[in-house]
């Protein structure tokens, strides 16, 4: 999917098909899983050559910041979460004073900024502006995370503390581990966004304005870090914490079953011993044998369970 978009009195404007002679004063071309056609018709139209799939992967930072002769290069990951939390990345390029943006799905960061620019008025109206303005609303999309991490992290230290291993104690602790997952996608892509906002300081000649902005949001990562930090350290505890109730529910088991072992192991000498097949045995005849083996194994099995019950061990 191809979106354009022109300035038309300091808002973002999108161009509809009928609209595309005036492509010209395009500002921002967003391509949302493009097609070969799509590609080709911004390669004729811009000279701009788009990043391949494999190269969105690249993960070297020579190969996510740099600049060359199709332009300023920036590929920093996003945040979104279906089911289960995830990152993607993002191509973002700015060349001739326009922005060029490709990624590989629809992101929340990207529709929310789109309503926005509806009634947004732009300062200055440069792919600069754009390019800090959608990492704004990135910084905000992470802090909302951050919260939210926050608010459920409280619910569940009250179940996981309390150490009663009921239905409600294993859903907490699936729950933990997904967000153990989102608060280090979240600090993947603070610190991702740390680094794009470093290169484009150092390799962009921005304007006023854009320069405090690009700092603006330098210094909002660097206060959601250790937020985000100090989370996965209590996340860190609580499963922590989950795992050593489980050992010491574990070892409650394993007790039990070695107490009534050593309990058992008495009457069973007993029994074994009267058990033999020997022919002369002195109780063999006897008229309170039985009585008496009995008697002796529920006296051998007892007085272990009173010795365990004396020491505390029960």
């Amino acid at each position: 999917m191809l979106r354009i978009f022109n300035l038309h009195q300091q808002r973002l404007q999108r161009l509809e098909l009928q609209q595309l002679e005036d492509i010209t004063q395009a500002i921002w071309l967003d391509l949302q899983e493009p097609d070969t056609a799509e590609r080709q018709f911004i390669t004729d139209r811009f000279g701009q050559e788009l990043a391949q799939r494999p190269e969105l992967n690249d993960i070297e930072a020579s190969a996510r910041f740099f600049e060359d002769e199709d332009g300023l290069h920036i590929h920093s990951l996003f945040f979104y979460q279906e089911e289960l939390a995830s990152t993607t990345t993002v191509a973002f390029t700015i060349r001739d004073g326009r922005l060029f943006t490709l990624r590989e799905r629809e992101l929340p960061v990207f529709r929310l900024y789109r309503m926005r620019a509806r009634n947004h008025l732009l300062s200055v109206g440069n792919a600069y502006e754009l390019l800090l303005d959608l990492f704004e609303v990135k910084i905000e999309q992470l802090a909302d995370t951050i919260e939210e991490i926050s608010l459920a992290l409280e619910v569940i230290s009250q179940v996981i503390l309390k150490g009663k291993q009921n239905e409600a104690f294993k859903t907490s602790l699936l729950r933990l581990t997904q967000l153990e997952d989102m608060s280090w996608k979240v600090r993947l892509c603070l610190m991702d966004t740390q680094r794009a906002i470093g290169f484009l300081l150092r390799k962009a000649r921005l304007p006023v304005d854009q320069l405090e902005q690009a700092r603006d949001v330098l210094r909002d990562v660097e206060s959601l870090l250790p937020h985000n930090e100090s989370f996965s350290q209590r996340v860190n505890f609580l499963l922590q914490s989950a795992m050593g109730f489980i050992n010491i529910e574990q070892n409650r088991i394993i007790k039990i079953f070695s107490v009534v072992s050593v309990i058992f192991l008495p009457p069973t000498l007993v029994a074994s011993s009267y058990g033999m097949n020997f022919q002369l045995m002195p109780e063999l005849n006897w008229q309170f044998g039985y009585p008496m083996a009995i008697g002796l194994m529920l006296l051998a099995g007892l007085a272990p369970y009173l010795f365990f019950k004396r020491k505390g061990w029960l």
